[in-house]
């Protein structure tokens, strides 16, 4: 048996090489909560609150272990021979699900995706067919159609991550291998699906460059100033100097890098991605700087309030 989850979550019959129906909805939202957690006891009331959020059924326990009986049944007909040791039980105030980690698809997405970048450096060829193999797993979206609460939001937007950063690591391998007319085309897609993700742009930069496209791969970064304007607010650059608070600046900067990145191959590749690497962890120290201070100021006006009000 395996699971996914790289997609709508499912259960796939490895016996009759099949996937298994689920009877609604709400088994398949149940079913992803349970991966997500696979291997811990998941409470009823966070398993209520994900498949059902603020509007939860009255006796919504009842409803939940109603839905928990059925998936059970479900996973006992793909294996019979769990009927007196179901994969699906009630431990503690919650519910747990038993699986080896080599039975989930995004565990064996991972491990691929580890293989392929210890192989990118020195077998840029092996790195390709196994990052390629590790995309075909995907599906979908991750968890699609299953629950947007806290336990599966957060682990849908950690996969859709670990799935660009395998994209990057796939055109980075192709560069590699001399292979930029091939990917020109998916990494304008990319560019334009993720105008936020620079590692993308620089590839498409570079292999811009090596197809003779000089002022293409100019445009490649000019063109992400206002759209980093547009994303961003018009507020601020990437970093807290004021040559990258300047727009004509940033586009200069960029086009150096362009010309960095195409004269000097990988070296050059490597020192873009730094580069672009140190102005994303300014910005996030300076988002985080400003969410704390926010997460500050309500906790004092709460503790005001409650104050106030027991006085």
């Amino acid at each position: 048996m395996q699971f996914r989850v790289l997609g709508p979550p499912e259960i796939y019959d490895e016996v009759r090489q099949r996937s298994v129906r689920l009877t609604s909805p709400k088994q398949r939202v149940l079913l992803g909560v349970l991966l997500v957690r696979m291997g811990s006891p998941v409470p009823a009331e966070a398993l209520i609150n994900e498949l059902w959020g603020r509007h939860a059924p009255d006796k919504a326990g009842n409803a939940l272990q109603a839905h928990v009986s059925r998936l059970r049944q479900q996973l006992i007909e793909v294996e019979p021979s769990r009927a007196n040791t179901p994969r699906l039980v009630a431990r503690g105030s919650g519910y747990l699900l038993q699986a080896r980690p080599d039975e989930l698809d995004s565990v064996q997405f991972r491990l691929q995706v580890a293989r392929a970048q210890r192989e990118l450096k020195t077998d840029p060829h092996t790195a390709c067919e196994l990052l390629r193999k590790a995309l075909k797993l995907w599906r979908g979206p991750a968890l699609d159609g299953g629950s947007h609460g806290p336990l599966c939001a957060g682990v849908a937007a950690r996969l859709e991550e670990e799935r660009l950063l395998a994209l990057e690591d796939l055109c980075d391998a192709s560069l590699r291998l001399g292979q930029h007319r091939q990917v020109v085309g998916q990494l304008k897609e990319l560019v334009v699906a993720h105008p936020l993700r620079d590692r993308f742009r620089d590839q498409l930069a570079i292999s811009l460059q090596r197809c003779g496209r000089q002022s293409d791969a100019r445009a490649a970064h000019v063109r992400a100033v206002p759209l980093r304007q547009i994303h961003e607010g018009g507020s601020r650059w990437h970093g807290p100097d004021a040559a990258e608070h300047h727009p004509v600046a940033g586009e200069s900067r960029d086009a150096d890098l362009a010309d960095l990145a195409g004269r000097d191959g990988a070296s050059g590749l490597e020192l873009v991605r730094l580069r672009r690497r140190v102005d994303q962890l300014t910005s996030e120290q300076h988002t985080l700087r400003s969410e704390v201070e926010r997460l500050m100021a309500l906790v004092e006006e709460r503790t005001s309030g409650r104050r106030r009000d027991s006085a």
